[in-house]
């Protein structure tokens, strides 16, 4: 129970509540808009019954917002389509007497007004050259924090518990209603009401609902309470108007599903309806407890009605004379909320401190969530970067689960990015050399690899990133990393890049089943990226290595074709030895040809320990399609390679087509120059062996 001291207080501002008047006839009335556009700016004339009295603002997210006092008239709907180069988008709505027209402007422009003063009419120019520095100045970079921050601070209505006891449904008249298994069920539905489960509750009481049976005005009720909690509020308002039309008497039996009912009323938009209910609610329950409450909500609808000093007047006197009640915490934030559009990073501090000891001192959970966003808020938008990050992350460790859930992440990817900026990107080519630098970049892309969106668009963001993971000698890790981005959208830019690294990384670490996927999954996503044809030459060599030649031949063939050049030169080798063990010598003289060709253009190539080989390949192919003088030439060719561990085979080669062409003495003397010479003890034995075979008339076959 209320003091009686505060009973009078409360009595006397319900008294004041009272006496506003719930709807007056405006004084002045619109009549007619004309917007006209310009070359240069556009004109809104608006033309009313009298001289109007008017505010205007800017308002977050480029728009405007012009009130006119004390007047009606029509809402013109046509207009919210509206759009040209400079505006966009005019809301017309009604607030208590007022009305209200918002409308968007386009980014860098300005307003200015050109009214008179006794003129019936309004005159508004949009364009460029009146735009005007920002009314509201943050912390560079945390503009897309702002641009949200109005509405979220000013207009945003959490759900809110107003402490009135749950009152269960008495057991005998839900005998007289129901069988006695469906009375289990109903009560068993409040019970989940009550403890939260609600998606339970809600089953049950559409069920009920449903039904044309007594039950179901009470159902509906039950059912609007849910939805209530929900945050549905179109489906509670829904269910709450049509219990009433059933049972409207059982509002004054249940004063929590009337705060319920009058509080959807509100949200959807009547003002006026909803706060008749709840002033007639409060009258009834002036000596309980929670009734501070219900007149802080009813606060928040005059405001909303455009009676700010009425409001206010609640505000400032639940806060000083309900010390120890929920409502005086309550009165306490709107209060402070006035401020916090004023607040710049010199002056924030005060007002961050108070919205921190609102939420020390609260017990209700849902209210110190509240006042400790308000509090992280403020920090992200005129705060340090990092202390910012970390009040947000605090934020999201108190309460994982908020209503500002979803806002915080918005916060947290935009002060991640800023933080990245200020550490490793402040430079033009930022780089990260030192081994602390690449640690605390790991640490830091690893705990915010959730929000990392703001990063990714930064400039040299994920090769500062491999480079960290790669002189960290950490490339297990960093697979993870690019694998979990990957499953992100916000990622997408960058995720052929992701592809590359991940299957480079897995080649390293001789994971070619990775390494495979993820080059297959390149091309298919990626088909005409800038570097697929080279992945497809990655993919090839792969293969090769793996000895799965008609996999290399169907995904390297295409470097055969007209016009085309591999960039990588060995991927013509890979073709064209794969081609020869197909048994296809005229299409492996092709491929082999390009690749020599390749490495002639650039010597010291890193492919050059393939040149042997690929002379003898080469050198085999031409002779298996009767070129033996071509052959002989690719063999003498390769032997004036420096550093040729396999000479002795290309000198064997070479002796072996000598002596198919008839030159016995000069394939004499390539096999004596291997028995004499050789390093390879069983090339040396084969020529050894060719030379007995001479001297006894009897030929010699090589290995092939």
């Amino acid at each position: 129970m209320i003091p009686p001291r505060l009973l009078m207080v409360l009595l006397a501002c319900i008294s004041a509540l009272l006496a506003i008047p719930l709807e007056a006839s405006a004084h002045n009335r619109l009549y007619r808009v004309e917007i006209r556009p310009r070359k240069d700016f556009t004109r809104i004339a608006i033309n009313l019954e009298s001289p109007p009295k008017y505010t205007l603002a800017t308002l977050a997210g480029n728009r405007v917002r012009l009130v006119l006092t004390d007047t009606g008239g029509p809402l013109f709907k046509k207009f919210r389509r509206y759009s040209d180069a400079r505006i966009g988008g005019l809301d017309f709505r009604r607030r208590g007497q007022d009305l209200l027209i918002t409308f968007q402007v386009a980014p860098g422009s300005g307003w200015r007004d050109i009214s008179l003063d006794g003129v019936n009419a309004l005159n508004l120019d949009v364009g460029k050259a009146f735009a005007l520095p920002p009314l509201h100045p943050v912390t560079a970079g945390r503009e897309k924090i702002w641009s949200g921050s109005e509405k979220l601070v000013r207009d945003f209505d959490p759900p809110l518990k107003p402490e009135i006891p749950f009152l269960p449904t008495d057991q005998q008249v839900l005998k007289s209603l129901l069988t006695e298994s469906d009375m289990q069920a109903f009560m068993d539905a409040e019970g989940s009401l009550y403890k939260g489960r609600l998606s339970e509750a809600e089953e049950i009481f559409v069920h009920f609902a449903a039904q044309q049976a007594p039950i179901k005005s009470l159902a509906l009720y039950r059912l609007g309470e849910t939805y209530y909690k929900l945050q549905k509020y179109p489906q509670a308002l829904e269910a709450f108007r049509e219990a009433e039309r059933w049972w409207p008497a059982f509002l004054n039996h249940n004063p929590g599903v009337t705060f319920y009912y009058g509080d959807s009323i509100a949200r959807g938009g009547d003002l006026t309806a909803a706060r008749s209910l709840l002033s007639g609610l409060i009258s009834r329950l002036a000596d309980k407890k929670f009734a501070p409450v219900l007149l802080v909500r009813l606060a928040d609808i005059l405001v909303r009605q455009g009676h700010e000093q009425e409001a206010l007047g609640i505000y400032r006197t639940v806060a000083d004379s309900f010390a120890g009640n929920k409502a005086h915490l309550m009165a306490l934030l709107r209060l402070r909320d006035r401020d916090f559009f004023r607040m710049t990073s010199w002056s924030y501090h005060l007002l961050g401190d108070a919205y921190l000891d609102i939420s020390r001192q609260s017990g209700d959970v849902d209210l110190r969530e509240e006042a400790f966003f308000k509090y992280v808020l403020l920090e992200s938008l005129h705060g340090e970067s990092a202390e910012a990050l970390r009040q947000v992350m605090e934020f999201q460790k108190r309460f994982p689960r908020g209503i500002y859930a979803t806002v915080c992440r918005t916060m947290r990817e935009v002060l991640v990015a800023q933080v990245y900026r200020e550490m490793w990107g402040a430079l033009p080519a930022a780089s990260v050399e030192s081994g602390t630098s690449q640690a605390n970049l790991i640490r830091f892309v690893e705990e915010h690899n959730d929000y990392l969106a703001g990063c990714i668009e930064q400039p040299g963001f994920m090769a500062n990133v491999v480079q960290a993971y790669e002189g960290a000698g950490r490339p297990i890790e960093l697979i993870k990393l690019f694998d979990s981005l990957l499953q992100r959208q916000w990622a997408a830019a960058e995720a052929p890049f992701m592809h590359e690294v991940i299957a480079d990384n897995a080649e390293l670490l001789g994971d070619s089943v990775m390494a495979e996927k993820m080059r297959r999954a390149f091309l298919r996503k990626f088909p005409t990226h800038a570097h697929a044809r080279m992945v497809m030459e990655q993919l090839g060599g792969l293969y090769f290595g793996q000895s799965k030649y008609q996999a290399v031949s169907d995904t390297l063939l295409w470097l055969l074709n007209k016009g085309e050049r591999a960039s990588l030169p060995e991927s013509y080798y890979y073709l064209g030895r794969s081609l020869w063990t197909l048994r296809q010598p005229a299409q492996s003289i092709r491929a082999m040809d390009l690749y020599l060709a390749a490495e002639t253009r650039q010597e010291g190539a890193r492919s050059s320990q393939l040149l042997p080989d690929a002379y003898l390949v080469a050198a085999s192919a031409r002779e298996a399609t009767g070129d033996r003088k071509g052959a002989l030439r690719l063999l003498e060719t390769g032997l004036k390679l420096p550093s040729n561990e396999r000479r002795d085979e290309l000198l064997y080669k070479a002796g072996e087509l000598n002596l198919g062409g008839g030159k016995r003495q000069v394939a004499r003397g390539y096999f004596e120059q291997v028995a004499q010479k050789g390093s390879d003890p069983d090339w040396k034995r084969l020529a050894q062996q060719a030379v007995q075979s001479l001297d006894t008339n009897t030929g010699a076959s090589a290995p092939r």
